[in-house]
Parts: structure tokens; sequence; C-alpha cells
């Protein structure tokens, strides 16, 4: 006996959003250091594409490896505004080639926020039966 494929359904879950939280598309400047793929220092100031409690997306000019720990730090230019100072830790989770640099997505490494914003609730997830 041969199962029938439901398509509709497989098309479904191939779509379905897995992550544990909500992405928030803002924009921050931030500064990002670390090494590069080939162990040099770099320092590239950039923007978020968007953000979530534990981590972020963002572009850089910089090829830096997936696994990778990079330094982030918010710029701002109302220097009133309460922000951390110091950098925060984050770990390479993506990296994807674009035709002007790379595409990053990082998990933070340290339990406090950097965006210094309340985030939605995160997913209830499902109960495996």
């Amino acid at each position: 006996m041969k199962a029938e494929t439901d398509w509709a359904e497989l098309s479904a879950e191939a779509n379905r959003d897995r992550r544990r939280e909500k992405r928030i598309t803002l924009v921050f400047q931030i500064e990002v250091s670390g090494f590069d793929r080939r162990g040099q220092f770099f320092s590239e100031r950039t923007v978020t594409a968007d953000v979530s409690e534990s981590g972020c997306r963002f572009h850089l000019k910089a090829e830096v490896e997936h696994g990778a720990v990079v330094a982030i730090k918010l710029v701002s230019r109302n220097i009133n505004r309460l922000q951390p100072e110091r950098p925060f830790l984050f770990k390479v989770a993506r990296v994807t080639a674009e035709s002007t640099g790379w595409t990053l997505g990082a998990a933070k490494l340290q339990p406090e926020s950097l965006w210094c914003i309340a985030f939605p609730p995160k997913k209830q997830q499902a109960p495996v039966a």
C-alpha cells in the first residue's frame, strides 16, 4: 500500500516559523568587533536588520566564520539615552554571502539585554505526541 503525500500539509510545515521567539524589525546603529576569517581584527559600524531577545541579524563587509564570537555595542547619537556603554558578546549562528558582504545572525552569550526594549512573550512549545 502506497501512502499519498499531502503536499498542502508539507508546504505548510515547511513555511511554519519554528523560532522560539519573535524577531522585531528594528534598526539599531551598532559597532561590531572581532576577528575575521583570516584572523585579522576588525571593527565595523553597521545597523541591525532585526532583533530578538536572544540575538540579532546584521550585515558586515568583513567575512566572519560561523561560530565566531563578536562584540556588539550600540552606537547612539543621543548621549542622554539609557543604553549600555560596553559591548556585549554574541556568537555567530548564521553567515550568508551577499553581493555586498555578509549577512550574519548572532546569538547573545550574556543574560543582559543590549536592546533596552521589552519583547513579546516567547512562543509556547507544542507538546510532542
